[in-house]
């Protein structure tokens, strides 16, 4: 990548953040407990997935969990904190469609395994515009459940082994992966994360980065910058 090979010459940089606070390095976890997160506001739909999950957990020893259920969108959207392995969202909720608060959710967090609640297939295929995971049609069968259940499992193994960027700026608090970012640097005291679309500013310290990122292909080439050797064609 041009912009890496040409790293210390450059003294151009993208537009970023203004108001930032200390971001944080997420390691790798087994999945030991799924933060789990429901948005429908039938009660009698909520109820009946809460039962699915029940039984899945009962026939998979290692599959434990943790349960938030909402039933508007905006409450979820306030007290998002960027924890939730996956979220199952109604399409149609009374105060916000499911695919606008789904957006707003994946520009928090780019991790969460979105899987949409619909009746209509037609609606769940425009989940795929916000990177959703899967979808589920109303009402809703077991076995259908844990087949879906298995692959999201499946992945959120294969995901968390890979290292997480907590990144907090005045609007929100953003997960990124690690393999995402091209580079970081210091800049007049800041941390500076670069990705490919655009640059995050962050307090901290370039060894801590440079401590907790080299397991994953981060190496440091001078005082000021922690490049990605992924990204290096």
């Amino acid at each position: 990548m041009y912009a890496l090979k040409s790293i210390m010459n450059s003294g151009k940089f993208s537009k970023y953040s203004a108001d930032y606070a200390a971001g944080f390095i997420i390691p790798s976890r087994a999945i030991d407990m799924l933060n789990i997160v429901i948005l429908e506001d039938q009660m009698e739909q909520a109820e009946r997935l809460n039962r699915m999950l029940e039984k899945y957990a009962s026939s998979h020893p290692n599959f434990n969990y943790t349960l938030k259920h909402y039933t508007r969108s905006i409450p979820m959207l306030t007290e998002y904190k960027c924890d939730a392995d996956i979220l199952f969202m109604d399409i149609q909720v009374a105060d916000m469609l499911g695919m606008e608060a789904a957006k707003r959710i994946r520009a928090m967090d780019d991790k969460v395994m979105i899987i949409f609640i619909t009746m209509l297939t037609q609606y769940a295929i425009d989940g795929y515009s916000v990177g959703a995971f899967d979808y589920v049609l109303k009402p809703i069968r077991y076995e259908e459940f844990s087949t879906k259940m298995d692959r999201v499992c499946r992945m959120l193994s294969h995901q968390n082994t890979a290292m997480t960027l907590e990144l907090h700026t005045k609007e929100e608090i953003r997960r990124i992966n690690a393999d995402d970012v091209t580079y970081i640097e210091v800049a007049n005291h800041d941390i500076l994360v670069h990705t490919d679309g655009e640059v995050i500013r962050q307090w901290g310290s370039l060894k801590t980065y440079e401590e907790k990122l080299a397991a994953v292909h981060f190496v440091r080439c001078n005082a000021c910058y922690l490049v990605n050797l992924k990204k290096i064609p």
